[in-house]
């Protein structure tokens, strides 16, 4: 029998759940809005973020995966002072994935150099068969040198994204009937929008979760579900940092 979630994990649930949905819904016009204002038309929560701040905070998730260079890395069993950006995607994408990585790599860049040293941007990828760790290093040097690359696309991820409320990845037929929930890059995301592999996507496409997930020193952690800016970014990393 499924266990049922506790009130605190329910609410969670329902936190990101609407997050998500509210994304798909908004479509092309909330991301023209965000590209029309440079994403200045997202403001940030009462609490301070751009994010969402999970009240009930999201631990990061148990999860263990090789790098691109064979050695394991343990998502739940971080240095202390580590602020964890996590996102889970494949490198075939031909808009999101590039798109918000190259804004992750632009805000690590605005940080003053000790925060961004406890900045671990991890993208994991759910597309294995083409992202060898050759590829997946490759792709993600174009961004920054200092991201973490994970070879996922199986059950140990599937169990982490539901474990942080997120829907599971699928493979689908056409790239371009990939459900991915939308996320305005800012006016830098043009440098660096071509995929793994080019101008060919392969026959198929990865439907994945939009999500990015931070988690700061003190246990709190924040989704971002699409129409932050670098600069947005940024200053909530600062705020993380500033509450260790």
């Amino acid at each position: 029998m499924r266990a049922v979630p506790g009130r605190a994990a329910l609410g969670s649930a329902i936190l990101v759940g609407g997050l998500l949905l509210t994304g798909c819904g908004q479509g092309a016009t909330g991301a023209a809005q965000a590209s029309a204002a440079g994403g200045a038309s997202i403001s940030a929560d009462d609490d301070g973020f751009h994010g969402t701040l999970v009240q009930q905070a999201q631990p990061r998730p148990d999860l263990t995966l090789p790098t691109t260079s064979g050695e394991l890395f343990d998502l739940g069993d971080r240095p202390e002072d580590e602020i964890t950006l996590l996102f889970f995607g494949y490198t075939h994408c031909p808009d999101l994935c590039p798109t918000t990585m190259a804004d992750l790599a632009l805000a690590r860049d605005m940080l003053d150099p000790g925060i961004r040293d406890r900045v671990q941007v991890v993208f994991v990828t759910e597309d294995p068969a083409r992202d060898t760790p050759e590829a997946l290093r490759e792709w993600l040097d174009r961004f920054d040198p200092e991201f973490t690359g994970l070879i996922g696309g199986n059950e140990a991820t599937a169990a982490a994204l539901r474990e942080l409320y997120l829907p599971e990845s699928a493979q689908v037929a056409d790239p371009s009937t990939a459900i991915v929930h939308p996320h305005e890059g800012g006016e830098h995301a043009a440098e660096h929008e071509q995929g793994g592999g080019g101008d060919s996507h392969g026959d198929y496409g990865v439907d994945h979760a939009g999500a990015v997930y931070a988690w700061g020193p003190d246990g709190q952690s924040v989704v971002y579900t699409g129409g932050t800016a670098p600069g947005q970014y940024a200053e909530d990393l600062a705020r993380l940092a500033a509450t260790d």
